[in-house]
Parts: structure tokens; C-alpha cells; sequence
């Protein structure tokens, strides 16, 4: 199967919309916090008349109604909105939620990221359709620089293992198809639990003991060290025992945005600090 190119996934994306190219879109509701994030930094914030919970970044975005959350979306109030595009995330929505969406005749963009690549792929195809090409051209290139400098920086032939944590009860964690491992890649990190068959599994202590790793890397901002407390009596585990666990921001690392580098940049700093 040949391989898609960035312009023919643009126009894979823009198929799937009834808006005209030519026309800008001017009452947009953005279900989904990074694309409320894209439509700002492609300088269409004014335009948006509707978002999801969570959408709080930048400041100006949480002035916006919120008509869609974990639960779905209110259909009801969107389409009293009578938004000209919808910008919804398919892994947020209900199903068949974007089916009826589109049954009742409202121009629907569908994201559903998964990597790196993926934001610089969708951010195109949104620059596209929110007829903000250039200012699209300018996000993705800065972004690609950055994560480009990061890797000749940090990245290692000989990576450190490490453990990532998403949740505590019960501890979960990822594997090799997700963001975060390709942000443990760019810093020098080998993903303990990569080969997992499941995108993010739940995984047990002793499990984590057994791979033995160098760093333990938590999803987690509170004071209180909740997530990173469960560890504090095992130090047979290189990471706690040299007192090597790191926590991110989960805004920034779960957030398929450029704001995601700001915690590649934090992961990779820290563990070069300890390394050294």
C-alpha cells in the first residue's frame, strides 16, 4: 500500500468537510482541548462559540460555552449554536455522536492523534480548512525544529530504562504506541512495558520491580505526591532507590499540542541532571 504524503492526507481530511477552502470559518465549535489550543495558535480563537470541558488553554478559551465532555456531546445545544465547522475528536465522542452530527447536516473535522506526527499532520489539514495556511506551515515547522533540537541533544544509543505512570489505582501505564513513549525516545529513555499489547495497560508492583528501572516517570502535579507515594518503601528499585522519579505536568504531556515539548523539554533536562 503506497505510503501518504502530508498534502494527501490534507486532502483526505479536508473530503471529509462541506466547508469551501476559500471561505473562513466564522462560528466554530471546538469539542476537544487541543483543538481549542490549534484554532488559537492558527489565530481563529475569536471565531469559536463553543468547547469541551478542559478546554483552558490559552486563558481567553475558557470565556467559551461548554457543551461537550467525558460523557459526550449535547447535540441539542450545538446545533442551537448553528455552528459553519465542528471540530470534534473522535476518541471524545459517543459513537455514531459524529455519524448523526453529520446526518444533520453540520460540517464536521475529525482529529484523532496519536503521535508526534499526527499533530503536525492534523495541524496542516485544520490550517487548511480554517483557510490559515501559512500560519498551519509556521506552527508545524517551529514544532518539527524543536523536537528536532531535543533529540540531537538528548537522545541516546544506549537509553536508560524507565517506568511511565498514568494512574496509581491501578497503576497504569503505556507502551510503544503512544506520545509519551516518543517523548521517553527523545530524552534517552527506554519504555519498560513498550512491548505491551494494550495501549495503555494496567500493570502491579512487582511487575515494575522486576524490570528493574533506572527512572520512574509520573503523570502527576499535586503537592502531595499522591501518585509517587506508592513507591517510597520499595527501594529494590534502582529509580527509588537513587530517589530518580521525575513528575510532568499532565497538561502539557497529554496534550496534543506544541505545549507537549515543554514537557519533553522538563523530562529530558531532569534526567540529563541526574545522569550527570
Amino acid at each position: 500500500m503506497p505510503r501518504l504524503t502530508i498534502s494527501k492526507l490534507i486532502f483526505v481530511f479536508t473530503l471529509l468537510l462541506s466547508v469551501p477552502l476559500s471561505a473562513t470559518p466564522k462560528r466554530i465549535a471546538s469539542l476537544a482541548p487541543h483543538l481549542t489550543e490549534w484554532t488559537y495558535s492558527l489565530g481563529l480563537g475569536e471565531n469559536i462559540v463553543a468547547v469541551s470541558s478542559y478546554s483552558d488553554f490559552p486563558e481567553d478559551a475558557k470565556k467559551h460555552p461548554e457543551i461537550a465532555d467525558a460523557n459526550g456531546i449535547n447535540l441539542a445545544k450545538l446545533v442551537e449554536l448553528n455552528p459553519d465547522l465542528v471540530l470534534v475528536w473522535r476518541s471524545n465522542a459517543k459513537l455514531g455522536q459524529i455519524e448523526k452530527m453529520k446526518r444533520l447536516g453540520l460540517n464536521v473535522f475529525i482529529s484523532n492523534p496519536h503521535t508526534l506526527e499526527d499533530i503536525e499532520n492534523e495541524v496542516l489539514a485544520l490550517g487548511e480548512t480554517l483557510n490559515a495556511k501559512n500560519k498551519a506551515i509556521d506552527y508545524t515547522s517551529q514544532f518539527k525544529h524543536e523536537i528536532s533540537e531535543l533529540k540531537t541533544r538528548y537522545q541516546k544509543e544506549k537509553p536508560a530504562t524507565a517506568f511511565f505512570q498514568l494512574w496509581h489505582t491501578p497503576i497504569m501505564t503505556a507502551n510503544k504506541h503512544t506520545l509519551v513513549n516518543q517523548i521517553f525516545d527523545i530524552c534517552g529513555l527506554s519504555n519498560i512495558f513498550a512491548d505491551s499489547s494494550v495501549n495503555y495497560p494496567t500493570v502491579n508492583k512487582e511487575q515494575v520491580m522486576l524490570k528493574q528501572p533506572e527512572f520512574i516517570v509520573i503523570s502527576e502535579m499535586d503537592e502531595d505526591n499522591t501518585q509517587a507515594k506508592i513507591w517510597r518503601d520499595m527501594n529494590s528499585i534502582p529509580a527509588v532507590k537513587k530517589g530518580q522519579i521525575i513528575k510532568l505536568n499532565p497538561d502539557h504531556l497529554h496534550r496534543y499540542t506544541n505545549r507537549v515539548l515543554i514537557a519533553a523539554n522538563e523530562l529530558c533536562e531532569k534526567v540529563s541532571a541526574f545522569q550527570n
